[in-house]
């Protein structure tokens, strides 16, 4: 059985498995960083921790949006820590098992589409589920590794 949240960007619904998520946040200002990596946004204070803001709608290639009242932040555990991603709304949780799971198709796994990790029906709709684990490259990942968002300094 797997627990599912929705969330929406650009338009487009997506889901993340529950277990992936630190927590949901309601939106705060993304803190420009200088030197960050093309794919962060900036940061985000949250109960006295800085998260990285990790830029999802480039890396889905969706237009920016405005931010707005429904506007929401996910803390995702990733390969690199927690990181922040800004989306625009976010709906409710659902549960998925046995034919309502599909692997992604092989045949369209590419780089662009690493992300994915499976497809999940809810009433009759395919709803794509991501695997925060693989939202960024082996060359983001390092890149966002050699920086110290926190401002606490490197060991």
């Amino acid at each position: 059985m797997k627990e599912i949240i929705v969330f929406f960007i650009s338009g487009k619904e997506y889901g993340i498995e529950i277990s992936g998520m630190q927590s949901l946040e309601n939106y705060r200002e993304v803190i420009p960083f200088p030197g960050a990596p093309d794919c962060i946004l900036g940061t985000v204070k949250i109960r006295d921790e800085v998260y990285p803001v990790f830029d999802i709608k480039a890396k889905f290639m969706l237009p920016a949006t405005e931010v707005t009242e429904d506007t929401k932040m996910l803390l995702l555990h990733t390969n690199v820590g927690t990181l922040a991603c800004v989306v625009d709304n976010v709906g409710k949780v659902f549960r998925a098992d046995g034919e309502d799971v599909q692997p992604f198709p092989q045949v369209a796994r590419t780089a662009e589409t690493e992300y994915i990790d499976f497809i999940a029906r809810r009433n009759g709709e395919l709803i794509v589920v991501i695997d925060p684990n693989t939202l960024l490259t082996v060359e983001e990942s390092d890149e966002v590794n050699q920086v110290d968002f926190s401002g606490k300094g490197k060991d």
